[in-house]
């Protein structure tokens, strides 16, 4: 069905305004494959099919029926489905517009909660939300007015049908988070030399192995090897692309130095590491199996 009127439509303010807030229906005919960073915070909604999602350090799939918060200034790559289908909320600020719960209030949660990157499951009047924006985005609704208000309807169900605890989880990446972790999350590329990593985020090497001890837990070294093994398992599961485009994407100088990492971090090649998965064994297993090695 199509919107009665569009001229009357068109011709109001709201629907040419530039907004901060609104929603965009994606599906795989659209576009299969995204890479870029987030310029707002982003709650994506699996609403068909399935996505698989690298952003900064946080590899997972989103299944229909889940929901995932990517961060403002995030670095995502994104692969859907030959029938997926996402509905995409952005907004600049988080506000569930409710005297009893704040973004602070979740934050004093953070630590007694943890960091928890599992997708969430959609809840409640979220489901109609979510039939009826699809319905509206179909129909070309592009009214800004429209939008926020959809977008405040979707914070007010957040607020109504999880707990605290829940929110605090699903929006962790942003609750005290310091700047040299997100710097250091958006300045890492794939097998990236740690003196280079320092570089980025305008640190002596010295001091930077440091702070990266003491908030990350672990050593640059490991972290950067965990994360670009992470990064490699993902994309060699795109068949869409071929080794060289692989090994491209990710920043290696050449095919024969990404050969070279895949066998020496995997022990396959990476046409051997693609059939390995093909054949059975989980990224999970073979992310383990390297970090043993």
């Amino acid at each position: 069905m199509a919107l009665f009127n569009p001229p009357e439509h068109l011709s109001c303010h709201h629907y040419a305004a530039q907004s901060t807030s609104g929603w965009i229906l994606i599906d795989s005919s659209d576009q299969r494959s995204y890479r870029g960073e987030t310029e707002y915070h982003i709650i994506l909604f699996c609403t068909q099919g399935f996505i698989r999602l690298a952003i900064g350090d946080d590899i997972c799939e989103l299944h229909a029926g889940q929901m995932k918060f990517i961060p403002r200034s995030s670095s995502v790559h994104a692969v859907l489905s030959t029938d997926g289908e996402l509905l995409n909320a952005y907004f600049d600020v988080i506000d569930f517009i409710c005297d009893k719960i704040s973004l602070q209030q979740l934050n004093d949660l953070k630590e007694e909660i943890g960091c928890n990157p599992a997708p969430l499951e959609v809840r409640g009047a979220i489901h109609s939300l979510l039939a009826s924006l699809k319905i509206y985005l179909g129909d070309k609704a592009q009214c800004a007015y429209l939008h926020e208000m959809k977008v405040k309807e979707l914070f007010w169900n957040l607020r109504a049908y999880y707990s605290r605890e829940e929110l605090a989880a699903f929006l962790w990446p942003v609750l005290g988070v310091s700047k040299f972790h997100s710097d250091v999350i958006n300045a890492f590329t794939c097998n990236v030399k740690v003196s280079d990593l320092a570089k980025r985020v305008y640190m002596a090497t010295s001091t930077f192995y440091k702070q990266f001890r003491e908030e990350f837990g672990e050593t640059p070294e490991q972290w950067i090897r965990t994360q670009s093994n992470k990064q490699i398992l993902f994309l060699i599961q795109d068949y869409d692309l071929n080794i060289g485009e692989i090994a491209t994407s990710l920043s290696f100088g050449s095919l024969s130095s990404f050969s070279r990492y895949c066998t020496n971090n995997f022990g396959y090649s990476p046409t051997a590491l693609r059939q390995v998965l093909l054949d059975g064994t989980s990224a999970e297993e073979l992310l383990a199996s390297a970090v043993l090695a």
